[in-house]
């Protein structure tokens, strides 16, 4: 048996430590020091410890208490907490007139927090209330709403000061970026609003466009033209007091490249005072007419069953309908006109000029069913149009378009069509046939379309026509010294939504100058009432006398030369004659 070699022998009760301090390149541990020098070093440490994570809750609790806006109870992911600026500035097309900007400001909310287990609503509501100036019931309400509530913006440093004051712990401050609209209700439906946090869901018009599509750009030039917008507003609110309307809408549209000079709907909104909490109050105002809705516009439809006729080359304007005969096929009772017409025959432009319902549906049983649908379709009246603003309208189609739907949209029943998408598609009508598409954008010098509706020749004729209607007919009070004035006025029976007719839209279509058409001007009112002094509430007494305000004041500023009154239309007069 082997023997193994003994390197020290080891007797009980000697000191083993010399063997641990000697071998310290085999031992992983080492009782090199006493114990108590071991344990004062533990204590070192742990007292650092202590002192380092003591200094990091008193520099916290300290911060807080002084300035407790940092404590950032917002949604994790906001735009009004960015360090940057979170949306461009927007001018209108002179880049001059600034529409909406964005600074920073202080915002007062009240944190319902897990750690504030006590908190009194009441008692909060009760203190806050003189501060805000708001009655204790309705800021209760709110508070109770949910546990992130914005109780004040844009504060000042005093306010800030009462508020904390108050003594109500819940309550913190935030420095966020806010949209601030300095024209205030001015262009307020093209603009739209921004919530405080920019969130799509809660904003509309081109505010919503630019954040969903993240738009980065400093600077924004818009199509529009502030002071035009300026006098459409004052205008169409003026026409809603005068002829006791209960709402309105205007366009003023550049005829050749679609641009949107001005568009206007009332009643309407300040987008400064708009947020979470008043949304729901403002629906009504912040409803865009001009391109949320869908209406029956009356007679102004007539233009294009008169150009879908020319164009087809189905009639001529110097055929002649009989306007006396009784067209009751589907219908309890003959058909009828506004008024009944002294003579019997009328050519295609008298049918246009005198407006006539019966005439209409004879052009547009000659040219028939599916064209109808078809020209009107390719005008762009039966589908959804796409522009910089995500709220528009749909057009309200017939349930069924047969013959007798056929007769009513030729004279402007029985189809409602987007004001806007209306707009554009008589800017095709006139401008020598080609149809455009309407934006809030700038569009370069060179824009041309070559999409056409119409041939020129049926555009020079239909402006022709329409001239006569503003130099003879129904639009007499939209005639404008110097611009040749061209357009169509329409009265429409407004539907029920429990069916039949309930009041009237009147409206007036119309183009300047008329020989050659820069801009189209639309404009309806709802529901207006005759006055004194006044014969009637249709389009011939409120919407054309309107449009023709409109286009004196906003000509000269669109830099419109003043046009010959002779040898415009000529030609066309010896061919009707």
């Amino acid at each position: 048996m082997s023997k193994s070699k003994i390197y020290n022998k080891i007797i009980v009760g000697d000191d083993i430590q010399h063997l641990l301090v000697n071998d310290q390149k085999t031992n992983k541990y080492s009782l090199s020091k006493d114990p108590i020098t071991v344990g004062k070093e533990r204590l070192k440490i742990a007292l650092y410890f202590f002192v380092f994570f003591f200094a990091i809750f008193s520099v916290r609790n300290t911060f807080l208490s002084v300035f407790p806006g940092d404590v950032i109870s917002e949604p994790q992911f906001s735009l009004a907490l960015s360090t940057k600026k979170p949306l461009p500035d927007i001018y209108d097309r002179t880049g001059k007139n600034l529409l909406v900007t964005t600074f920073k400001t202080t915002r007062a909310a009240v944190v319902k927090r897990s750690s504030f287990n006590n908190f009194d609503v009441h008692k909060a509501a009760n203190k806050l209330s003189p501060y805000l100036k708001e009655e204790p019931k309705e800021l209760l309400e709110r508070l109770l709403s949910g546990k992130y509530v914005e109780i004040a913006n844009d504060i000042s440093e005093k306010q800030q000061y009462d508020i904390l004051n108050s003594g109500v712990a819940e309550v913190e401050f935030h420095k966020v970026w806010r949209r601030v609209y300095p024209s205030k209700s001015l262009a307020s439906h093209i603009l739209g609003h921004s919530n405080r946090d920019f969130d799509q869901k809660s904003s509309s018009g081109f505010e919503r466009w630019l954040y969903k599509n993240e738009i980065k750009n400093n600077k924004i030039n818009l199509s529009i033209n502030l002071n035009i917008q300026n006098h459409l507003e004052n205008i169409i609110e003026n026409a809603i007091t005068e002829y006791n309307a209960e709402a309105s809408f205007g366009i003023v549209l550049n005829a050749k490249n679609g641009e949107i000079i001005a568009l206007a709907s009332f009643p309407n909104f300040d987008p400064n005072t708009v947020n979470n909490h008043s949304q729901s109050k403002t629906a009504n105002q912040r409803f865009n007419r001009a391109i949320q809705g869908s209406y029956e516009l009356g007679s102004v439809m007539k233009i294009f069953t008169l150009a879908m006729a020319l164009e087809e080359e189905r009639i001529n304007l110097s055929d002649e309908f009989d306007v006396w005969k009784c067209i009751n096929k589907n219908r309890k009772k003959c058909l009828s006109d506004y008024r009944k017409s002294k003579v019997q025959y009328l050519n295609a432009a008298q049918c246009l000029i005198n407006s006539s319902n019966i005439c209409m549906a004879q052009i547009a049983h000659i040219v028939g069913l599916e064209t109808q649908k078809r020209f009107l379709s390719e005008t762009g009246l039966l589908d959804e149009q796409f522009i910089e603003l995500y709220e528009m309208g749909k057009p309200s189609l017939p349930e069924r378009w047969n013959e007798l739907s056929m007769e009513q949209i030729s004279f402007g029943q029985g189809l409602g069509v987007v004001p806007l998408s209306f707009a554009s598609a008589v800017a095709a009508v006139v401008n020598g046939g080609y149809l455009i598409e309407p934006t809030l954008y700038l569009r370069d010098k060179g824009y041309k379309t070559n999409a056409k509706l119409i041939t020129s020749d049926v555009s020079k004729s239909m402006r022709y026509v329409m001239r006569e209607v503003v130099k003879n007919g129904s639009g007499k009070k939209a005639d404008v010294d110097g611009y040749n004035v061209i357009g169509k006025t329409g009265t429409a029976d407004k539907p029920c939504i429990t069916g039949g007719y309930c009041g009237r839209m009147t409206s007036f279509v119309g183009a300047f100058p008329g020989n050659d058409p820069e801009y189209v001007v639309l404009v309806s009112l709802d529901n207006p009432k005759g006055k004194k002094g006044v014969r009637g509430s249709s389009a011939y007494w409120n919407a054309a006398p309107a449009a023709g305000e409109i286009i004196k004041l906003i000509a000269p500023q669109l830099n419109i030369p003043i046009q010959n009154n002779f040898n415009v239309f000529q030609e066309h007069a010896r061919a009707d004659n």
